[in-house]
């Protein structure tokens, strides 16, 4: 807990575990593959986007990303300022046949916006506008979670989206959006009004409701990477000025925790629309375990205390924390700051759309406690609400009526040597509760483990996200190791 009383992002992600402090590894340098020969440079306007090299002046201060373990050195980066840059760039991997990514926030969890070719950079288009009366926030591709924040909350508004502020708008939006007013407000692709992206071709192409309507709902739920890049965002914004941020803590021995899990999979996704609960549990020692009930709510304070009594009253000792902050402090207190983390990482996911019985559960937390403690955190985040009031075919987000929760399987390390236990232990935690859920997965949380990622990730959404790309990117220039195939 920070000094203030916040919850950081990384007790979040730790449960109530004593894990070994983060550093931030920003001046590491990953190991560097070889590169491509590489055909003459583009002649990019410097107005449009830079070019960085390995060894040029600040290469290294844009080479920070998230996960250490999947971290690549580019070739080329290419710092996009404008939609023109962008499409000049696409223009000349595809002319030359090279290898690319896109990055934005650098929070891809198996580095697909990483290249040892040419990444195309968008974080340098971030500029944001709110048209406050209309409620619409207008956002560069390139932009941060909290500097779209910041920039509605100035205006008494908020936005629907995740909690990492460090996370990028398009990634997050492209993949659905889970974050803490989604069960009141909808997912960040549920706010989303329209967005603008270059194609294969290296035209902008404007999608919304009106416009290229196929393409706008593959941008809703069908993940980055596949469809073009997108350069630019407008969203649907709320008045919310003050929300009520919530949390409940146990350690408990087996049983206890078996009979909290049970119950807050039947509450949670039947709780008042105006909270989102998140359940985390992890070992803190043999047979015994940590678990938080944390969350967010735009309901009246009074309400989220009787609501969290059903969890305390199964399973005794908690003592319930309730407080009324503005929408800005409910983003730092659950993000613990703005620093950007860098370690390494590995996560899977689930979905639930049947409460796990009694023998499932014994065997997931049995599991869990056979790995050091702290070494695995589960994240349940309660569905229902605004988000199963669209059809599961109105938008390419697929996990919607009777989705009860998702799960992810989160660990993150410091010490190189410690990654091929910490992926074993995520792995068999997984396989202990995967037999019970519903074979879905987040594509925001990609997994190259899965074998059957496509219909994980989509669902009866697959044949028409397949449809549109064919039609949109015949020649598959967009993509990446889980990006949609064409048709």
């Amino acid at each position: 807990m920070a000094r203030d009383g916040r919850l950081t992002r990384r007790e979040m992600l730790s449960g109530a575990a004593a894990a070994a402090p983060a550093i931030l590894l920003a001046g590491r340098r990953a190991t560097a593959a070889p590169s491509p020969l590489l055909p003459p440079l583009p002649k990019v306007p410097a107005d449009d986007a830079t070019l960085l090299l390995p060894g040029s002046a600040d290469y290294a201060r844009y080479e920070v990303s998230h996960n250490l373990r999947t971290r690549l050195v580019p070739a080329v980066r290419a710092l996009c300022r404008t939609p023109a840059g962008v499409a000049q760039m696409v223009d000349w991997v595809r002319d030359n046949n090279l290898p690319f990514a896109v990055r934005c926030g650098g929070h891809s969890y198996e580095g697909f916006s990483e290249s040892t070719g040419v990444v195309i950079d968008l974080r340098p288009m971030a500029g944001a506008r709110v048209d406050r009366a209309g409620r619409v926030l207008a956002i560069g591709a390139g932009a941060s979670l909290g500097a779209a924040y910041r920039a509605v909350a100035r205006q008494g508004l908020a936005f629907a989206a995740g909690s990492c502020p460090t996370v990028g708008i398009s990634g997050h939006t492209l993949g659905g959006g889970y974050g803490l007013l989604a069960r009141p407000l909808g997912l960040t692709a549920d706010n989303l009004l329209g967005l603008t992206l270059v194609d294969a071709g290296g035209r902008l192409v404007e999608a919304d409701a009106a416009h290229e309507p196929d393409l706008f709902w593959a941008c809703r739920g069908g993940g980055g990477g596949s469809f073009g890049i997108a350069t630019g965002f407008r969203f649907r914004l709320h008045p919310v000025t003050r929300v009520v941020t919530f949390k409940a803590s146990w350690v408990l021995p087996l049983a206890a925790a078996r009979d909290l899990f049970r119950a807050w999979q039947s509450w949670a996704p039947a709780a008042p629309a105006a909270m989102t609960p998140v359940l985390t549990i992890t070992s803190v020692a043999p047979g015994r375990f940590g678990i938080r009930c944390i969350g967010q709510s735009v309901g009246a304070k009074n309400d989220v205390e009787a609501a969290l009594r059903t969890l305390t009253a199964v399973a005794r000792g908690a003592v319930i924390q309730a407080r009324t902050r503005t929408f800005l402090d409910a983003v730092d207190y659950f993000s613990g700051g703005s620093a950007y983390p860098v370690v390494m990482m590995k996560a899977k996911s689930d979905y639930a759309t049947a409460p796990v019985n009694e023998d499932g559960v014994t065997a997931f937390l049995t599991e869990l406690t056979r790995h050091p403690p702290g070494a695995v955190t589960v994240l349940c985040d309660a569905y229902g609400g605004a988000i199963g009031d669209p059809a599961d075919d109105a938008t390419a987000f697929a996990h919607r009526k009777g989705t009860l929760y998702s799960v992810q399987y989160y660990a993150s390390w410091t010490d190189p040597a410690e990654t091929p236990a910490r992926l074993a232990s995520v792995r068999a935690v997984y396989d202990a509760l995967h037999p019970h859920m519903s074979g879905g997965a987040y594509v925001n949380y990609p997994d190259l483990d899965l074998a059957d990622w496509q219909q994980a990730y989509w669902g009866a959404n697959l044949p028409r996200l397949r449809v549109i790309k064919r039609a949109i990117d015949p020649h598959n220039l967009f993509r990446h190791a889980q990006s949609v195939p064409p048709a």
